[in-house]
């Protein structure tokens, strides 16, 4: 782990984690693997997604980590429930080749880790990178993800009308800023940061801002990138596999 993220994992909390995977076996394996980390200062089970998202009471401290299901129905609808409540996910997937696209590309801000070979390690880093309000995406993904996107492929789209101050959090989420740090970039708060990124995504027709911001530099969308009309600030870290989440 690098040194800062060690020393943003010092500055912050114990995360509350509410694990919610059918499979008793798998279940067991990520709790014993959540509990030996430091990261996480309480990890409840449960085997019914739905009781895991009703139990979620703090979107900012709590995550919900989840695996793959595409035959539980009502876990999906769950699952969708928890993305429109704010709540960060952690989706835990099978191998790039069997992963459900329109599962992913349908829980914006999720982040996304293999469940093959999973090691603690992993998880601790994903984990700490959740907490600094980035959402993590395999890059085997990333490429799936863009690609079904279009990404390359002329398609006639209207230009998003975007505010002003939507065209400046877009230049500062394709230059890899997290929530916490566009609010501080813009001097407003995390909510209003949040908020901003939203109105993004949903006007971009964008699940996630790794396809956002593919677009938005595809498309010319943050034009000359207007950096001096901004107020300054420290550069960013930059994390080429981890991109920010949108309602941290």
């Amino acid at each position: 782990m690098s040194h800062s993220r060690a020393a943003l994992r010092a500055a912050t909390r114990p995360l509350n984690i509410f694990l919610a995977i059918r499979n008793d076996l798998q279940r067991y394996g990520v709790e014993a693997m959540l509990r030996s980390l430091d990261t996480v200062g309480h990890c409840s089970a449960y085997p019914d997604l739905g009781a895991a998202v009703e139990a979620v009471r703090d979107p900012d401290t709590d995550i919900l980590l989840t695996a793959s299901d595409t035959a539980d129905h009502a876990g999906e609808i769950a699952l969708r429930r928890a993305a429109h409540r704010g709540i960060r996910v952690l989706l835990l997937l099978p191998r790039p080749s069997e992963v459900n696209l329109d599962q992913v590309t349908s829980l914006p801000g999720a982040s996304l880790l293999p469940m093959d070979g999973l090691d603690p390690r992993a998880l601790d880093e994903v984990l700490t990178a959740m907490d600094a309000g980035e959402v993590h995406i395999p890059p085997a993904l990333t490429r799936a993800l863009l690609h079904r996107a279009g990404r390359g492929e002329p398609r006639a789209q209207a230009a998003p009308r975007l505010t002003p101050r939507e065209k400046e959090a877009l230049v500062l989420l394709v230059d890899g800023y997290s929530n916490k740090q566009i609010a501080r970039r813009l001097r407003i708060s995390e909510h209003g940061a949040k908020r901003l990124v939203a109105n993004i995504l949903a006007k971009l027709n964008c699940p996630n801002r790794t396809l956002a911001a593919a677009r938005a530099l595809r498309e010319g969308l943050c034009g000359d990138r207007a950096e001096a009309a901004l107020p300054t600030a420290p550069t960013p870290i930059p994390t080429p596999t981890l991109i920010d989440a949108t309602w941290r």
